[in-house]
């Protein structure tokens, strides 16, 4: 073997092998789970739901981790463009007002229970499992401040019914 193949075959294999290690690396990092799209929770308070309204006396059907959407960007925002949500989670949103309310599904990719609450927290209609990316109005039904999203069949599973009392508390 000449000199010069066997130096180009030295520098072809000083060249080669690091672009084999970064193959690998980038190989082994496709194989690993996909990191999530979207925007992420970010748990802002704890929300306990009761039976009743006299909630001193009685423990809580069911308590989730919360954000809270308390200003115009983020309650325009809501949960468009999430691509998951865990079932002990949810988004409450502060309105300005009590009035009727109305929310829709646009880029929502999740089906959501959207539970609507009065000024003292007292549920006032629910409408579970609504359509991803549906720009069709839900309407509260009744006057509204309060409005919690959550995972669609979370009504269902926790027994939540109009006339429970949401409780929730910033952290």
């Amino acid at each position: 073997m000449t000199t010069n193949r066997r130096q180009f075959l030295w520098i072809a294999l000083i060249i080669a092998l690091p672009v084999a290690v970064a193959l690998t690396v980038l190989a082994v990092r496709s194989n690993q789970t996909p990191r999530r799209m979207g925007p992420q929770f970010t748990k802002e308070g704890t929300l306990s739901i009761y039976p009743t309204t006299d909630t001193a006396s009685i423990s809580p059907t069911v308590t989730i981790d919360i954000e809270i959407a308390d200003n115009n960007l983020d309650i325009r925002q809501g949960l468009m463009y999430r691509q998951s949500m865990e079932m002990n989670q949810g988004m409450l949103f502060l309105l300005p007002r009590q009035e009727q309310q109305s929310f829709w599904m646009l880029n929502t990719y999740i089906a959501l229970d959207v539970i609507f609450a009065d000024q003292d927290g007292r549920i006032v209609h629910i409408e579970a499992n609504t359509q991803p990316h549906s720009t069709d109005p839900i309407p509260s039904q009744k006057p509204a401040k309060f409005v919690l999203e959550v995972n669609a069949g979370f009504c269902t599973r926790y027994g939540v019914q109009v006339g429970h009392q949401l409780v929730w508390e910033k952290v």
